[in-house]
């Protein structure tokens, strides 16, 4: 029995696997904590950096690509006695004391979901208006706040809930433009699940030098719009996602236009209207920006 496992899918990152395995060795310290290794890559290059670690580790290898079926592999690891579930990324490094903060808040609130925020630390050289703008920074909240939008990046889920669920899978139609994250919690908010911020419970990113540009993020934004248009077509129909999307793209740039009169730089806020309405046009239509496609397997993990 664990009282946590922490699952962690990955494709080809060895050496960040590596820096975020050891950021955890000294939260389980004292814990009864179980580690779950989903390697996306079937040829098994996280192997390694798993058998070297000090760390209880089950190490499994997803050969169907995609990150939704890896993270489907890492529920299957879910034991009967164990008591909750964290999700993290292969390209992170948790906090210290990053652990107890997250089952602190969770006894304290009674949560079935419990998220914490993600610090993207941008390169050296990166431009001046992405941190300026707060592009690529992700909005932090008080602790015991809702969490409007968790993802599995920084997560903990009370297994006990998802039973009552029927335990719930990620929807792997969403392999490609991402998002079954975004899909998983909503079914859970859905069902009344009691999510909240831990705003102390902190992990860091590093921003590859490759994202740190206009293209990237403008993409970034289109995807996460296309990703929330899909899930919005259950209930509405195409032509009124079209109609929705275009009074968005309208709003932001009226927003743009107000942000450089007023000399403040093009805000993140004000582009998202843009890029968000965008995004809703395109699943409306069924253009969709796939993010992880991989060139010879065609979906990323």
């Amino acid at each position: 029995m664990a009282d946590f496992l922490i699952s962690i899918a990955t494709y080809k990152r060895p050496d960040l696997l590596d820096d975020l395995l050891r950021s955890l060795e000294p939260e389980v310290v004292g814990r009864r904590v179980r580690i779950a290794v989903v390697d996306n890559d079937a040829a098994g290059t996280a192997r390694t950096v798993c058998e070297e670690s000090p760390l209880d580790i089950e190490y499994a290898v997803e050969p169907r690509p995609g990150i939704a079926a890896a993270r489907n592999r890492g529920l299957d690891i879910v034991a009967d006695d164990d008591r909750f579930l964290i999700f993290v990324d292969d390209d992170e490094r948790v906090r210290p004391g990053w652990l107890g903060e997250l089952e602190k808040a969770q006894a304290q609130y009674d949560a079935d979901v419990v998220s914490g925020p993600v610090i993207s630390v941008l390169p050296p050289d990166a431009p001046a208006w992405i941190a300026r703008g707060g592009f690529i920074q992700r909005a932090r909240f008080r602790t015991g706040d809702p969490s409007l939008s968790p993802a599995t990046n920084n997560t903990l889920v009370r297994l006990n809930y998802l039973r009552s669920l029927g335990f719930p899978r990620f929807d792997e139609t969403f392999s490609l433009t991402g998002g079954s994250d975004t899909a998983f919690f909503r079914v859970l908010r859905d069902a009344g699940a009691r999510m909240v911020w831990c705003d102390e419970a902190v992990v860091d990113e590093d921003v590859p030098p490759e994202r740190a540009n206009l293209r990237w993020i403008w993409r970034r934004g289109i995807r996460e719009g296309n990703v929330s248009g899909r899930m919005m077509l259950r209930a509405r129909s195409r032509p009124r996602l079209v109609l929705d999307g275009a009074a968005r793209v309208a709003y932001g740039a009226a927003a743009i236009a107000r942000d450089l009169v007023t000399g403040r730089g093009v805000q993140a806020r004000s582009a998202a209207y843009v890029t968000r309405g965008i995004g809703w046009i395109g699943a409306s239509r069924g253009r969709l920006i796939t993010e992880y496609a991989r060139p010879a397997e065609s979906v990323e993990g």
